[in-house]
């Protein structure tokens, strides 16, 4: 995912936002890693100080750890890594306490650095389940609570130290686990704040996408109220379009597909531009309305122009021929059901402007009476005569030829 940029730049698949968090649980696990060696690294020159041989080879233990911790990342073993983590962490911490032995509650010196390591098990470990963070912590807390509080009583095993080199220490180690996790939250706060901007890009990039599978207004309607819904429209236009002979094409052109995509981006591009509505594809079918979500007085004469840029603009792609439909009237239309929203009309003008195109005449724009009587008289049109329109009977209809203006 892009750290920085405008929403354009964020991406957010299953497959990037998984490698995202990888990369963050590597970081942190390296931050962990880091830790472990400096306080192995402080705690070794303590013990060579003071010839403290048995302090030396368990502090070897922890960078022998570190180096497997390291190897394991830098295969790729994410999980192996987190793991080995804390099976290092855990002994070390235990075989210190050993070490240094626990008299009686309150008086042990390795205490203080228990509780960042408990946390730490939470904020190193949350991208791998709840359960290993989980036995993680508690053996931390068992731990803990067993030295803080005396319940078991350990004879020291190595060299002892004297009280004042025990307070020392405690201090030494309280405000190193207190800047180790101030650092681990800054680091939580940055990825905090990269996921709000992820999270703002991913709903700029979602809202893009549901206003181009719907109307801005009908998305900003559908996310506003959260419900489906259907209106009706008294006065709109509806056309549909369809390529002459697509079903033998699809048989001799190798790429039909791609064919049919930049057909169809021809249209749309002419479609935005007249600021009308585009319902949907339908294998090679492309149905348009005007009027509709929001109205205008003309609907008909938009639909009309847009119809004879589209029999123009198909002539760039050769031996191809478009046959049009279009009818006006009242419609319902809106966006229904629960899954896969799309915007969609219904009612007879819908039925009647389908017959329109698929009872009309290849590379003609075959328009109903009703469509006509709506269109100013610069419109050339031919009337073609009655058909017969399947649950309508005979009608009346007429072919768009162009505009006067045009010559």
């Amino acid at each position: 995912m892009s750290d920085r940029g405008n929403a354009r730049d964020f991406v957010f698949t299953d497959v990037a936002f998984r490698q995202y968090r990888r990369r963050r649980a590597e970081r942190l696990l390296r931050t962990g890693i880091g830790f472990l060696v400096a306080y192995a690294a402080t705690w070794s020159i303590v013990a060579l100080s003071r010839d403290d041989l048995p302090t030396l080879l368990l502090q070897s233990v922890s960078f022998c750890g570190a180096a497997w911790v390291w190897s394991c990342l830098s295969r790729g073993q994410l999980g192996l890594a987190s793991h080995s983590y804390f099976w290092v962490v855990i002994p070390v911490v235990a075989g210190l306490i050993a070490l240094e032995g626990v008299a009686s509650p309150f008086r042990s010196m390795s205490h203080y650095h228990l509780l960042p390591l408990t946390i730490g098990a939470y904020l190193l470990f949350f991208e791998h389940g709840s359960r290993a963070r989980e036995l993680y912590a508690l053996v931390c807390l068992l731990i803990f609570v067993a030295v803080e509080l005396g319940l078991l009583w350990l004879p020291a095993v190595g060299l002892p130290y004297s009280l004042e080199a025990q307070e020392t220490g405690r201090w030494i180690l309280f405000f190193a686990g207190v800047s180790s996790l101030m650092y681990v939250a800054r680091l939580f706060l940055a990825d905090l704040a990269e996921a709000e901007r992820q999270l703002a890009g991913a709903n700029g990039r979602l809202e893009e996408l549901l206003e181009n599978m719907l109307p801005a207004s009908i998305s900003r309607r559908l996310r506003r109220e959260g419900r489906t819904f259907a209106d009706a429209f008294s006065d709109c236009s509806v056309l549909f379009a369809d390529i002459v002979g697509y079903t033998s094409l699809s048989e001799s052109v190798p790429n039909v597909v791609g064919l049919l995509d930049a057909i169809f981006s021809r249209f749309d591009d002419l479609t935005e531009e007249a600021r009308l509505e585009k319902i949907k594809t339908i294998g090679d079918a492309y149905m348009v309305a005007a009027g509709i979500p929001e109205a205008r007085a003309d609907h008909a004469a938009a639909l009309a122009d847009l119809a004879l840029r589209m029999r123009t603009a198909i002539r760039e792609f050769p031996g191809l021929e478009i046959r049009i439909g279009i009818n006006s009237g009242a419609v319902v239309a809106g966006v229904i059901g629960k899954k896969r929203f799309i915007y969609d009309l219904w009612g007879d003008t819908v039925n009647i402007a389908s017959r329109m195109e698929s009872q009309g005449i290849s590379g003609e724009i075959q328009i109903s009476e009703t469509t006509r009587a709506l269109l100013s008289p610069d419109f050339v049109c031919e009337e073609r005569g009655e058909i017969q329109i399947k649950g309508k009977g005979s009608m009346r209809v007429f072919l768009l030829k162009g505009r006067a203006a045009a010559g």
